[in-house]
Formats: C-alpha cells, sequence, structure tokens
C-alpha cells in the first residue's frame, strides 16, 4: 500500500454522500473524471473528459444587468464576449477550461465541474459518515466516468477503505485493461458491469468504442476469476437497446459466461441539461423513457433464463 505521506492524486467530478443507491445501505459515492466511451445517454458528461470542465448556467447570468461582465475580460482565449445588444455569448471552440471566468463571476453562473484531489482527502469525505454505513450495511461506491481509467487512484482508495472495514463497490464499463480490473476486484464487495449491447457494430455506433474488449472482460469476471460480487447492469435506451431481442442476447451472453444477476435500468433525462451547460450537444432530444409495461416484459426475459433481476434490491 502506498503510503499515506506519499499521496497519490486524482481527478474527482464530484462526491454524492447520503446515497440510498448503487450498493447496499447508505453510501459515499465518488464520482471519477475520465471515461473511454462516448454514450449517447450518458447522463453524466461531465465525467467523460480527465480533467474539470467549465460550466456555464445561462439563467444565473446577470451580465447586460446585475454586473459589468467581468467574465468576458478575464477570459483569454476571448471565448466570453458581448454582443451589440449586451447579451453574452460562449464559444465554447475557444473555451480551455482555465477556470478565470469562474472566480470573477459574482452569481455563480460559471463554476468549475470537478476538481484534483488526494487519495486521502477522497477517505476524509467518506469517513464522515462511517457511523451510517456501519448500522445500514452500506460503504462507499466508485464511479465516473469510468473510475478504473485512473487505476492508481482507485486502487489505492479501494485499498484504504478495505483497511478500514467499509464495504466497496464500483461501477465499470469494462472497456480497460484487464490487469487493472483484475487488480482493483481484490479489494472490492460489490462490481456493476455494464453491458450495453452484443452486437458490436451497434455498440460503436452508440458509444463510440467496440465491445470486444468488454466482452472479454466480462466472461473472466463472470467466470469467476474476480472475489467480488457482480451484477451486470444494462442501462434500457429506447430505440437503442430496448428491443426484446437486444435483452435476449445480452441475458443469453450472461448466462453462458456463468453470470447470475443482471440490473436493467429504465433511461431517464435527468443528465440532458447539463449538456447545454457544458457546451456540449444532447443527441436523445425527445426521447422518452421506457413505459414500466415494457421493463416488465423486458424483466421476464431475464427471469426466464434463470437470472436474477436486481431493480428494487440495490
Amino acid at each position: 500500500m502506498v503510503s499515506e505521506h506519499e499521496e497519490i492524486t486524482g481527478y474527482i467530478s464530484h462526491i454524492q454522500r447520503f446515497s440510498l443507491h448503487d450498493g447496499p445501505g447508505i453510501r459515499t459515492l465518488v464520482f471519477m473524471q475520465g471515461c473511454p466511451l462516448r454514450c449517447r445517454w450518458c447522463c453524466n458528461p461531465e465525467g467523460q473528459k480527465h480533467y474539470p470542465q467549465l460550466r456555464f448556467v445561462s439563467v444565473r447570468c446577470a451580465a447586460g444587468g446585475r454586473c459589468n461582465s467581468p467574465c468576458v475580460a478575464a477570459c483569454p482565449e476571448r471565448a466570453v464576449t458581448l454582443s451589440e445588444d449586451g447579451k453574452l455569448q460562449m464559444d465554447w471552440s475557444r473555451c480551455q477550461n482555465c477556470g478565470r471566468c469562474t472566480e470573477v463571476c459574482l452569481y455563480g453562473a460559471r463554476t468549475m465541474l470537478g476538481q484534483r484531489m488526494t487519495v486521502a482527502e477522497v477517505l476524509a469525505e467518506v469517513e464522515q459518515d462511517c457511523c451510517f454505513y456501519h448500522r445500514s450495511g452500506g460503504g462507499v461506491t466508485i464511479g465516473g466516468g469510468e473510475p478504473l481509467a485512473q487505476s492508481e487512484f482507485a486502487l489505492e482508495l479501494l485499498k484504504r477503505c478495505q483497511a478500514r472495514f467499509l464495504h466497496t463497490a464500483v461501477e465499470t464499463c469494462g472497456y480497460i485493461p484487464w490487469k487493472h480490473l483484475k487488480e482493483a476486484s481484490e479489494y472490492l464487495d460489490l462490481m456493476y458491469y455494464d453491458i450495453k449491447h452484443i452486437d458490436p457494430v451497434r455498440h460503436k455506433e452508440l458509444t463510440g468504442v467496440s465491445n470486444e474488449l468488454i466482452l472479454s472482460n466480462a466472461k473472466r469476471v463472470l467466470s469467476g476469476k474476480v472475489k467480488s460480487e457482480v451484477i451486470i447492469r444494462t442501462e434500457v435506451i429506447p430505440g437503442c437497446n430496448d428491443s426484446e431481442e437486444a435483452i435476449t442476447a445480452i441475458a443469453q451472453f450472461v448466462v453462458e459466461s456463468g453470470g447470475k444477476m443482471i440490473e436493467l435500468l429504465p433511461y431517464h433525462e435527468l443528465g440532458s441539461s447539463k449538456y447545454w451547460q457544458l457546451g456540449m450537444e444532447y443527441e436523445l432530444v425527445g426521447v422518452k423513457p421506457p413505459t414500466e409495461e415494457q421493463m416488465q416484459r423486458l424483466r421476464e426475459i431475464v427471469k426466464s433464463y434463470g437470472l436474477k433481476e436486481m431493480t428494487g434490491i440495490y
């Protein structure tokens, strides 16, 4: 284990306390930055890049009214300008996420999402709620982004959490070297492993990468080559992987690989507003969540393969 005086640092998107999801009991969720996938439905776009990003909430902006727009002068890249009618304009292609505009913003319209933290700093946040973990059977869940993209940091954090007898969980897309996944599993009680689509062509269309490495790692994980409990997760996205054929293919793969549990998560639109605030385009505008009737049909498919459908348990 690395000495706590020789601190490893990593980029953390945010830390969410008192969560009742992503593992048993009351949990603290540590969202790390950086992900090799670009899923069209990603609800945490602020975790895609490996560094902090500027967030601009236009409804809080007082340009042309209550302030003199100091952000315009503060931006060294001239990404922030004023139009002739006094409205603030943002050229995201010029923004370098330096954060200087956030230092002079008077109304909180501009903030940086993410920060560099040491393992000790994250652990200090986590340990504030130890009494809740022990009473509820909860613990720590590391997500992202893809947490194991910062493998050294994630591994050290997991080691220290287990040394303090905290329940540990990780959420992974599986698109990482097997070595990193195997190392992390030694210090995990629970692994959530995402499988988004079995068809390799469709998977690349939806996420930007092939699923070859993901499925290869999944077979190893499900065949018992890790110590932790494993739950396969599939987000059900209308028009992407919500067909009975797509879910059947995933269930069949899980069974054949030795898996026992799947959690189907219905698509939601909660992260869509973040895209505009980050200068990004959201591709699923107008897409509505699957109905409960549709979700129930898909859950029945999972159960028909003898798999335990975990919705409502964690």
